[in-house]
């Protein structure tokens, strides 16, 4: 077997074995500028063709040719940038289509080539998060997503962020297309997901599932011993406290569809709405906008916090469970 330590990044440092004599040995380290190039040196550094070893920063495949192969764009770390336009260009207006992460590579890391993953100050403001970036997916899709939470710690301090959602089914993500892969030193502490668009036939607007009983939303997070988090057709987030039993009102500022009779607010939905800079100090000057100020051209509204309202949903009797 060879084992292979990996950063808060998923950048692969160290990789080790066993010799034939039963040996503790070194096959493989790497030391990152921060966008990824490896320092020239001597030494355990492996660098070929077809081997484990060519997973290295953020745990990519380096080619032969010196760039990494994430799953839709190439990416090339002596410069940092893509040489590829991103997909997702046109939803980005302040980004260059060849920007890595953002430009943001000491706390957030690439997904696949399209999106940086962020961290957030707490497990709420990551809940949140993903409402902004996904409710609207779900509406206009007319699928549920879901994802897993989970707390990392960075610099002495304790950060969250949610992994890469599933994508499921009109009312429902089967277990099988959940993803509950964390980064090193990550560890799951809730799930959230959302209730696609809204439906007449089902109760969109609260957690399915009755405490004590097997089966819905609920039954999953007992099950699994973890807090929930639901985003509504209506444009509500609500949390399920696993411990008590008890479902909260946090807010009501997530992306809504305009044909639920249930709808919160006038936020329309949107496919790929622009990201999060998320809570961890940054170290060099702002390159685009703060989303809390008004927007540089006009066209984008600022979005205003909400201060989090902790009520106790009214425990109505559910006709339809999921």
């Amino acid at each position: 077997y060879i084992y292979s330590y990996k950063d808060h990044l998923g950048n692969a440092r160290v990789s080790f074995g066993r010799t034939s004599a039963g040996v503790l040995e070194i096959v493989d380290s790497n030391d990152y500028y921060p966008f990824g190039m490896n320092h020239l040196k001597t030494g355990n550094a492996y660098f070929g063709a077809g081997k484990y070893q060519n997973y290295k920063y953020q745990g990519q495949e380096l080619q032969e040719a010196g760039f990494y192969s994430f799953k839709w764009r190439n990416y090339m770390p002596d410069v940092g940038r893509f040489f590829n336009v991103d997909p997702l260009t046109e939803e980005y207006p302040t980004w260059s289509p060849y920007v890595f992460s953002g430009n943001r590579v000491i706390d957030a890391r690439e997904i696949e080539g399209l999106e940086p993953h962020v961290l957030f100050g707490s497990q709420d403001k990551a809940a949140r998060n993903f409402g902004k970036q996904y409710n609207g997916k779900s509406i206009l899709n007319k699928r549920e997503y879901a994802a897993f939470i989970y707390s990392i710690d960075v610099d002495n301090k304790t950060y969250y962020a949610y992994n890469t959602p599933a994508k499921g089914n009109p009312h429902g993500v089967p277990k099988d297309k959940l993803n509950k892969y964390t980064p090193k030193g990550g560890k799951i502490v809730s799930y959230i997901h959302t209730h696609g668009n809204d439906d007449p036939g089902y109760d969109d607007e609260n957690f399915s599932g009755e405490v004590g009983e097997l089966g819905g939303d609920i039954g999953y997070a007992e099950e699994q011993k973890l807090g929930a988090y639901l985003v509504t057709p209506g444009g509500v987030l609500e949390y399920f406290d696993v411990n008590t039993g008890k479902a909260y009102t946090l807010n009501y500022d997530m992306p809504s569809d305009p044909k639920s009779k249930n709808r919160q607010n006038t936020i329309d939905p949107e496919m790929s709405p622009l990201p999060s800079e998320g809570d961890r100090p940054r170290q060099t000057p702002k390159r685009y906008p703060n989303p809390t100020e008004p927007k540089f051209d006009g066209i984008l509204e600022s979005i205003k916090d909400k201060k989090r309202e902790e009520i106790i949903l009214i425990n109505q009797p559910q006709k339809y469970h999921r």
